[in-house]
């Protein structure tokens, strides 16, 4: 924990270049994939944007639910290290929850969904649009609707990030996966110990993801 801190120190006193997402990769809009296509057995992995709010955390490489390879060739399809980002949602604090597939087989998504390609750490873009401040205030302010909250990619495309070196990248990545490790290990220990692990890693966290700004 003390070397980790160390790294943690030295990382947020680096001045990264920020850009927007419109800068750094591509968007694509999930079409169809109602829940009636879903199928057993050894058909496409497919993930649905109503299982990025309920049944996923950060990361899959596995989606719980599939397609036939017939439904698939009509659905948008997913390489490794694509993000999937759900466009709608009942309130605006979920709405733009992201996924990052780290799967290497065949893989799709569908509508009510975007897919960001990019050539970034895929695993590090997860952890800043699901967890830093200054993207969630972006993307609240963005979003629009009442009822329904909704987030176009147009709008996603504007939303700006701190963008270190991959090789930052990968060490902040590493650093946080032995957090959520940390506390995936204790998650049926004592309440209270439990709770001090997830504040110490949302502390970290913050200090990870804000990086100053180069003039």
């Amino acid at each position: 924990m003390l070397k980790q801190a160390a790294e943690i120190a030295g990382i947020e006193l680096l001045t990264v270049d920020w850009k927007t997402l419109g800068n750094i990769g591509d968007f694509e809009n999930g079409t169809g994939m109602p829940k009636s296509l879903f199928s057993e057995g050894e058909e496409i992995g497919a993930i649905h944007y109503g299982h990025i709010y309920t049944r996923y955390n950060l990361f899959v490489d596995k989606p719980i639910v599939s397609v036939s390879k017939k439904d698939a060739e009509k659905l948008k399809k997913l390489r490794y290290g694509d993000l999937v980002i759900a466009k709608t949602s009942e309130n605006v604090e979920d709405v733009m929850k992201t996924v990052a597939y780290l799967g290497y087989t065949e893989a799709v998504t569908g509508g009510h969904s975007a897919i960001f390609h990019h050539h970034e750490n895929p695993k590090y873009l997860s952890y800043v649009l699901n967890g830093a401040n200054y993207a969630i205030k972006q993307k609240n302010r963005l979003a629009r609707g009442v009822k329904v909250i909704e987030l176009s990619t147009a709008d996603m495309e504007k939303i700006s990030i701190p963008l270190p070196p991959r090789s930052v990248q990968d060490k902040i990545v590493s650093i946080l996966d032995d957090f959520n490790t940390l506390i995936n290990d204790i998650s049926n220990g004592l309440p209270k110990e439990v709770e001090l692990r997830q504040k110490q890693y949302e502390h970290y966290r913050g200090k990870l993801l804000n990086f100053k700004k180069e003039e």
